[in-house]
């Protein structure tokens, strides 16, 4: 894709990757940042600093031997300024999350359902990868 778009004269492309991007040809790569790298209080490799970026454009100069920069995004670039509705529900599940801990509580989370706050078990949510629908995918590539 990188080939087709410098032949079109287009001499940049943005390409995004989620933090918990996994990709086989990079996990060598990986392997050694995650070796090196921090990790929060359960142990926990720190996904943003596994270096998954540096990783994929490493890959990408040495495939095409086109010039490539990574730049890791905070959370206003990420997502813009919180509006007062983001900052209650950060605040209601925060509340939440902590008032389990207080109950001795583990294994779970609270998460927003309905416009209420439930309890589900943690294994729910991370039991299966989510992936881009199809349709957003291919919808890029009409912007690409």
């Amino acid at each position: 894709h990188l080939h087709h778009r410098r032949g079109e004269g287009k001499d940049f492309s943005i390409i995004v990757v989620a933090e918990g991007m996994k990709m086989r040809a990079l996990e060598p790569a990986m392997a050694v940042a995650a070796a090196s790298e921090k990790r929060d209080a359960f142990g926990h490799v720190q996904l943003a600093k596994q270096g998954v970026g540096d990783a994929l454009s490493t890959r990408i100069e040495q495939a095409t031997g086109f010039e490539t920069r990574v730049t890791v995004l905070g959370h206003l670039q990420r997502g813009g300024s919180p509006s007062p509705v983001d900052r209650i529900w950060a605040t209601r599940l925060g509340v939440a999350a902590t008032d389990l801990l207080a109950d001795r509580k583990a294994g779970v989370i609270p998460i927003r359902r309905d416009g209420q706050i439930a309890v589900v078990p943690l294994r729910d949510v991370i039991a299966e990868t989510r992936r881009v629908p199809r349709e957003l995918y291919d919808l890029q590539l009409v912007f690409g």
